[in-house]
């Protein structure tokens, strides 16, 4: 059987800065820079975007200079507490450019998961079917459109799309890694479970068609019944201490707490070292 390798990230809204240093230390320490497949959604897909682009010193300067500000997260600001706008337009596209052709190029096949609203289905856009590299900056800003907190769905191709914990899960992440061929993944997992997220969630899923949480449900029934296959090689990057950074928090300290501690994890990981070691 040939070799695939996967990097998945789940979501997690701030507390994806885990990830951030995860993903930094695994191109900076243990110089691994080509997966075959890296997947993530939410609040890691830019995280992702930068790595796939090569643009590794992004990878933690996005988080700790242009994250911590109110013009991203505003809970003051209760119609649009987290500005995806703002993220994209004027952070991936202005203050620290992401390099859009690099990632369309990339030997690295690159999915991004949504939501589409009206069925609840998923979908994967990839930077290799792309037309326009600049599609990029879209398939991010859809799969980062939170319910409630953003308060705005995303249109591409005429379809709205949204995010949601279906497409933010790592279990999906690693479910379509290995639909996909991948015998080997690394999973990094920021999402720590919050209730009052989860509650919120409940409350807007409740709202929707019965179209839409029929067919959410039983995607994710599919999602959470799922068992990984005894051949599949996988390793877990989970946070080695409690996140203290949540989900709404841009607090500057703690998101270089979670990703001192993503990197650390990943510098520290006896089994990742030990994968690394199988692919060379």
């Amino acid at each position: 059987m040939n070799q695939k390798v996967a990097l998945v990230a789940s979501g997690g809204g701030m507390s994806c800065s885990y990830a951030a240093g995860a993903i930094s230390a695994l191109a900076s320490f243990h110089k691994f820079e080509t997966p075959d497949i890296a997947l993530a959604g939410s609040g890691s897909v830019g995280t992702m975007a930068y790595y796939t682009s090569g643009q590794y010193p992004s990878l933690i300067g996005l988080w700790s200079r242009h994250l911590s500000t109110r013009k991203f997260i505003n809970k003051l600001r209760f119609w649009k507490i987290i500005d995806i706008d703002y993220l994209i337009d004027d952070v991936f596209k202005k203050q620290d450019p992401l390099d859009t052709e690099a990632v369309k190029e990339s030997d690295i096949e690159f999915l991004i998961p949504v939501t589409n609203v009206l069925t609840g289905d998923l979908t994967y856009f990839s930077n290799h079917d792309s037309r326009d590299p600049n599609d990029i900056f879209d398939f991010m800003r859809a799969s980062k459109a939170l319910p409630i907190a953003f308060n705005k769905r995303v249109v591409i191709d005429d379809v709205e799309y949204c995010d949601t914990y279906l497409s933010s899960y790592l279990q999906t992440h690693i479910k379509t890694a290995i639909e996909r061929g991948a015998t080997h993944i690394i999973a990094i997992n920021n999402d720590m479970s919050r209730w009052f997220n989860e509650f919120l969630f409940g409350l807007w899923l409740k709202r929707q068609s019965a179209r839409f949480k029929d067919n959410y449900q039983r995607k994710l029934r599919e999602v959470l019944d799922f068992e990984i296959p005894d051949d599949i090689s996988i390793v877990y990057i989970d946070p080695s201490k409690k996140l203290r950074v949540q989900t709404l928090n841009s607090t500057q300290n703690l998101l270089a707490e979670a990703i001192q501690m993503g990197h650390d994890d990943v510098v520290n990981s006896k089994d990742l070292r030990a994968l690394l070691d199988s692919l060379a």
